[in-house]
């Protein structure tokens, strides 16, 4: 344990020192302050390569509470200066946050003329922007006073002496005036920061969206806290991320536009904090479910509140409001870096980067409050989003993670389940050949009497024994329905084994073949008292099958409608055809069946008899038949009024 604390604490001291050299390296190289035109009171130096960007950040005039026009400014003997960023609002030198002031800027140029471009992020949050006492460009509307949030870019030519004039209004944001420095260059070189400044907020946007939403199934629908705290985190830092693209399109609704901005982020930190808390253990304690969980949804519950309820009717609670998140933020860094360092015990790789992950993110928290006004990215995106786009990058191996894990188990499941089916296969197939041996053994020993039936009747007719022609007839019907009965025999008996090919080509015509059937059963349906009628289309149907398992299968439904039909009824057998189909139908007038029996009556072993006889079979087999000619069987009844049984077999296309 102690070993692999100390590995830990390695690795974590490893994600700080890389975290920290990267900043410094940004501090150096991509800053705005480190990259500013040199200058004095009221001028900046223009840079003698202005295909990079430099900023004018130091310098400008400052004149609070009114709104100077550039042609009264040369008069002014008493000038404030300032430097961008310096004031977070006008309340330095105004009653109130909220308010107006100009800027003026003297822009020297020492070599040759040259056309350049400026660009402005938002005004704050309205503003008026002049070049040589020309009104170049305006981002709403100071007065009257209409907000609107946008980046600007303005050329100019840039020739000795270029003068600057930006006048700002603010009545709706903590923020005010002009709080991010202005870049100058060549068109060319502007545009190419740009461009690479919306690359790397692409980058962290769109990849954390797409992380969020290709696993969106697992952090929503699995119940695991761990995956929808990091899901919602990828979700919400996507939407914190995107305000890049907001600015460069302008957003007039200023108040819920950074209220949404505010709220996204603490969103973000509340759900570090859960995240941290549950990997590294802390979730349970006191002080972690009772302060600083509740303490991070109330300062989300703020951001959404204060904006647009409080802040623009009360602005006095303006600072108040900032020192609060400025604090509010800082001690979540500093919470962050305890979480990391309490969980150092934890002996799973994807925890210990999760939990340095978070540790830096409480790093790069601290640094971007620390270095307020001190620093600000020109092409890339502040330490802060890079510590939380951390946390992304270890959602995104949580989710691959999680994904292997649900491959093996699917595929140990799919094994396993093989293995199982195989096994319950061949059990059901050993069932199943000794039912069938059985069937064929009892089937065998039934047709020993009737063959014994048969030769007695044979017997007695050639025994020269005197007959009269009534018990001769009866002979010969006993002889013909032992015949008939055997054949039911032989035929139940391929069935038993497996033997259900249909005959390849053999083609029946179907009107001929119900005639002969109709001609062969009416005496013994008529023999119960029944009426047996026969209904033939003129055109002939042509199917494919076997004459055998066909009839076998309308003695079924024949003498199933004789059980049920009381005499003096009516069984109509009648052929017709409907959509390249022969329907067959049996037709009785008997006692129907009930509703909820309907959707059984062809299931192997149903049987509604009332006094209990028979096994069920006869409809089974029916729809055997039926399904072996690639037909189908159904069946339509109402109780006291009798059922209709239909058989539809495919007709053949060259009848």
């Amino acid at each position: 344990m102690q070993k692999e604390r100390k590995q830990n604490l390695l690795l974590l001291v490893v994600f700080l020192l890389v975290g920290a050299l990267v900043f410094t390296g940004l501090f150096y190289t991509d800053n705005k302050y480190t990259s500013a035109l040199p200058g004095g009171w009221g001028y900046n130096m223009l840079q003698a390569d202005p295909t990079q960007p430099a900023f004018l950040v130091d310098g400008w005039e400052y004149y609070p509470g009114e709104l100077v026009e550039p042609n009264t400014l040369s008069s002014r003997k008493e000038v404030d200066h300032t430097y961008i960023g310096e004031y977070s609002n006008f309340s330095s030198h105004l009653e109130s946050p909220y308010g107006v002031a100009t800027y003026r800027l003297i822009l020297k140029n020492h070599g040759v003329p040259t056309e350049l471009s400026l660009y402005f992020p938002e005004l704050l949050c309205t503003g008026r922007i002049y070049i040589n006492g020309t009104l170049v460009g305006e981002q709403g509307s100071p007065e009257p006073y209409r907000p609107h949030v946008v980046d600007g870019i303005y050329s100019f030519y840039a020739e000795e002496r270029t003068e600057i004039v930006v006048q700002c209004a603010n009545y709706s944001h903590y923020y005010s005036g002009m709080y991010y420095p202005p870049a100058v260059g060549t068109p060319s070189a502007i545009t190419r920061m740009l461009t690479v400044r919306m690359m790397a907020y692409g980058f962290l946007c769109f990849s954390a969206l797409a992380i969020a939403l290709s696993n969106l199934a697992l952090w929503v629908f699995i119940k695991d806290k761990l995956n929808k705290y990091m899901g919602f985190l990828c979700l919400f830092f996507a939407l914190r991320v995107c305000y890049p693209f907001l600015r460069i399109l302008g957003i007039p609704s200023v108040r819920p536009l950074y209220a949404l901005e505010d709220f996204c982020g603490n969103i973000v930190l509340l759900l570090a904090i859960l995240l941290a808390g549950e990997i590294s253990g802390q979730a349970a304690r006191k002080c972690h479910r009772k302060v600083a969980v509740p303490a991070a949804v109330g300062l989300c519950a703020a951001t959404i509140v204060f904006p647009l309820f409080i802040l623009p009717y009360a602005p006095i609670f303006i600072n108040s409001y900032g020192l609060v998140l400025f604090g509010w933020k800082l001690a979540i860094g500093t919470y962050l870096l305890f979480l990391s360092v309490s969980g150092l015990a934890t002996n799973s790789v994807l925890s210990r980067y999760l939990l340095c992950a978070a540790g830096l993110y409480g790093l790069t928290i601290a640094i971007s409050l620390l270095t307020a006004n001190r620093f600000e990215p020109i092409r890339s995106a502040w330490p802060e989003e890079y510590g939380g786009f951390a946390l992304v990058v270890g959602f995104s191996a949580l989710m691959v993670h999680r994904n292997v894990l649900l491959m093996t188990e699917n595929q140990r499941l799919n094994l396993h389940l093989q293995e199982e089916v195989a096994r319950k296969t061949h059990s059901l197939e050993t069932l199943l050949n000794e039912r069938k041996e059985l069937l064929a053994n009892l089937i065998h020993d039934l047709k020993n009497p009737l063959a014994a039936v048969r030769s007695y009747a044979d017997l007695v007719r050639g025994g020269g024994v005197s007959l009269d022609g009534e018990t001769t007839e009866y002979l010969d019907a006993l002889s013909e329905r032992v015949v008939a009965v055997e054949d039911r025999f032989d035929l139940l008996q391929g069935f038993s084994r497996g033997e259900r090919g249909i005959s390849a080509g053999q083609l029946i015509c179907l009107n001929d073949f119900l005639q002969s059937f109709y001609e062969n059963n009416r005496p013994d349906i008529e023999l119960f008292g029944h009426s047996f009628r026969l209904e033939l289309p003129h055109t002939q149907l042509i199917v494919s099958g076997d004459t055998e398992r066909l009839r076998s299968a309308l003695e079924n439904l024949c003498y199933n409608a004789v059980s049920f039909t009381p005499e003096d009824g009516v069984i109509t057998l009648s052929l017709r055809e409907q959509n390249d189909k022969a329907a067959i139908s049996v037709a009785d007038t008997g006692a129907g069946i009930a509703s909820e029996d309907l959707s059984r009556v062809f299931d192997r072993g149903f049987t509604h008899r009332s006094d209990g006889s028979g096994e069920g079979l006869g409809l089974f087999l029916v729809r055997t038949t039926a399904l072996e000619h690639g037909g189908t069987v159904e069946v339509h009844s109402q109780l006291g009024k009798g059922s209709v049984f239909t058989l539809w077999l495919p007709t053949t296309p060259d009848r």
